[in-house]
């Protein structure tokens, strides 16, 4: 299991809607970072997903590797467009979309979980971040302390 840091308190249009008076959890539209082919976390996350099917994978930098990450992703099905070389293009090109992902689940080796979570988290995106969140306890005050931060971008 991973830690999720959310901001979905901050957000401007929920997850959840109203019906016949009950709030109904919208089938979220998720990014993968890591987790590429052969690796097992990643086949997990998105059979999880899929099962579960409250999620849809509509965005993904899944490899160190640029080229393989894009290809792979559009081997998944991603539009070409959202099939990115790596988890900074992904970051550009999601937070400018109207239609940008709502959750990014970031699966990459260890030492990479603070800099990436951050980074999402300070463009307002929810991050759900393999075990361990980070490195030291002071990065993962830090990235505890940006996710309870009201955000001020717009969608």
């Amino acid at each position: 299991m991973g830690c999720c840091l959310h901001r979905f308190a901050h957000r401007k249009r929920a997850p959840l809607s109203l019906k016949r008076g009950v709030y109904i959890l919208k089938r979220l539209s998720w990014g993968l970072i890591g987790g590429g082919q052969g690796s097992q976390i990643g086949f997990a996350h998105r059979s999880g997903a899929e099962i579960d099917g409250r999620f849809k994978l509509m965005a993904g930098a899944m490899d160190v590797d640029p080229n393989v990450a894009k290809s792979y992703g559009a081997s998944l099905g991603l539009d070409p467009s959202r099939a990115y070389g790596t988890w900074q293009e992904m970051l550009q090109g999601e937070k400018s979309r109207d239609d940008r992902i709502d959750l990014v689940t970031v699966a990459t080796p260890n030492a990479t979980h603070f800099e990436i979570s951050k980074a999402f988290l300070e463009a307002g995106f929810h991050v759900l971040c393999e075990k361990p969140m980070t490195m030291t306890v002071p990065e993962a005050q830090a990235l505890v302390q940006i996710a309870k931060r009201p955000t001020a971008f717009a969608r």
